[in-house]
C-alpha cells in the first residue's frame, strides 16, 4: 500500500499530537487549579505546586513548537522508529497524569525539586529546538546552539531528570516499570535520530564528534557552537 506524501503524513502527526497535548494541557491545568484551591499553604505545598506548573508550562510549549514546526526534510523509514518514537513519547508523557500515592515528606520534596529543575531544564532545550521539534525521527534544520553545544540530546537527557522526580514522587512498580519502558525506547529514538540528522545535513559528522550524545564534557574540550537562529 502506498503511503501518503510525506507533507500529508507531517500535518495528520502534528493534529495528532497537538491534539493529545492540548488534552493532556488541559487535565494538568485543572489538577493544578483543584490543588491550589484546596491546598494548604505550605512550604512543600508551594514547591508541589510549583512542579506542577513547571509540568504545565512544558506541555503547552509542546504544543506550540508542534504546532509551528518546520516542514521535514528527511524522516526515518520503517515501523520500528515510530513505534519507539511513540512509546518514548507515551510512556513519559503519561506518566504525568498516574495518580501519585503517599509518601514520605522528605522524599516529596526531593522528588518535586527534581521535577522542577527537570522540567525547567526540559523548557529551555526545548525552547532552543523551536520550530525544529518533532516526535518521531525526522530532520527539519540542524540546532546546535544552546543546550545543543554541551551534548546532542539535552532535551531526553532532562527527559529522564523528570522521570527519575515523577518515580521519587510516586514510588511503585508500575510507575518505575514504565519508566525503565520509556528509557529504553527514548534511546532507540536518540539513536534513530542520529541516523536522520547524518544523512540529513553533512555537518553533524562534525558535530557529533566534537559533541558528545549525552554526557556533557566539563574540561572545556567542546568547540563553541554557531547559533542557528
Amino acid at each position: 500500500m502506498k503511503l501518503p506524501p510525506l507533507e500529508t503524513r507531517d500535518f495528520i502527526g502534528r493534529a495528532t499530537m497537538t491534539l493529545y497535548f492540548t488534552v493532556c494541557a488541559t487535565f494538568k491545568a485543572a489538577a493544578l487549579i483543584k490543588g491550589v484551591r484546596i491546598g494548604e499553604w505550605t512550604a512543600a505545598w508551594a514547591i508541589d505546586i510549583g512542579a506542577s506548573v513547571a509540568a504545565l508550562g512544558f506541555l503547552i510549549l509542546v504544543v506550540a513548537t508542534t504546532v509551528g514546526r518546520l516542514p521535514p526534510v528527511k524522516t526515518a523509514q520503517g515501523f520500528e522508529p515510530r513505534i519507539a518514537a511513540l512509546i518514548g513519547c507515551f510512556a513519559t508523557a503519561t506518566l504525568i497524569a498516574v495518580p501519585r500515592v503517599e509518601t514520605l515528606p522528605q522524599l516529596q520534596l526531593v522528588a518535586d525539586l527534581t521535577t522542577i529543575i527537570g522540567f525547567a531544564l526540559c523548557i529551555w532545550c526545548l525552547w532552543w529546538l523551536g520550530r525544529s521539534f518533532s516526535i518521531t525521527a525526522q530532520a527539519r534544520r540542524l540546532v546546535t546552539a544552546g543546550p545543543y553545544q554541551v551534548v546532542r540530546h539535552p532535551l531526553y537527557a532532562c527527559e529522564a531528570i523528570v522521570l527519575l522526580g515523577i518515580i521519587m514522587g510516586n514510588p511503585t512498580w508500575p510507575t518505575a516499570t514504565v519508566g525503565v519502558i520509556a528509557l529504553a525506547f527514548q534511546y532507540r529514538r536518540m539513536v534513530n535520530e542520529e541516523k536522520v540528522l547524518r544523512a540529513a545535513f553533512p555537518e553533524y559528522h562534525e558535530y557529533a564528534q566534537r559533541v558528545p550524545m549525552l554526557l556533557p564534557r566539563f574540561a572545556g574540550t567542546a568547540l563553541p557552537a554557531s547559533d542557528p537562529r
